[in-house]
């Protein structure tokens, strides 16, 4: 029937990327951008939410939350772990050819202060509405974009848990 979509050896599959980024809103109702460092190769200098790429064997809910620590130095609490999705065929690097996935969810800040990994080169705590003010990456972009509702749902769910 559907033949054509079987995949007859487990391991003909390919590899896959999977990157796990959040959108981290703080006690101020403010989101977290942090820039790439100006020699990286990919996305040099351009703005992204914290996150990465998925270790192998790691599963994949608590992937984030340690993305998170190492680029960012915070706690997290993920509100909501998929709430965008994109995927491509990468084209240059190390990686070209493989299935490049990333999945962008909403955290609160649970605790800390943002300490970079050598990754990246600043931050900023930024309203939603400002966000685009920066040069972001592409998956940023448009995930700001696509979450713009749910974010501002949370944030004024929190602001009013606040008061």
């Amino acid at each position: 029937m559907l033949d054509y979509l079987m995949v007859s050896n487990p391991n003909d599959r390919p590899k896959v990327v999977l990157v796990n980024r959040s959108v981290i809103i703080n006690s101020k109702g403010k989101i977290l951008l942090i820039q790439r460092a100006k020699n990286d190769r990919n996305n040099a200098n351009l703005w992204e939410l914290p996150g990465g790429k998925l270790d192998e064997g790691q599963d994949i809910s608590h992937a984030l939350e340690r993305e998170v620590l190492e680029e960012t130095g915070l706690l997290i609490n993920p509100v909501s772990r998929s709430a965008y999705f994109e995927s491509l065929v990468i084209s240059s690097g190390p990686y070209i050819g493989l299935p490049y996935i990333v999945i962008i969810g909403i955290s609160l800040l649970e605790e800390g202060k943002v300490k970079l990994s050598e990754e990246h080169q600043d931050f900023v705590w930024v309203e939603l509405k400002n966000a685009n003010k920066y040069e972001l990456t592409s998956e940023t972009e448009k995930a700001l974009l696509v979450l713009k509702k749910p974010i501002t749902k949370i944030i004024k769910k929190y602001e009013t848990v606040r008061i």
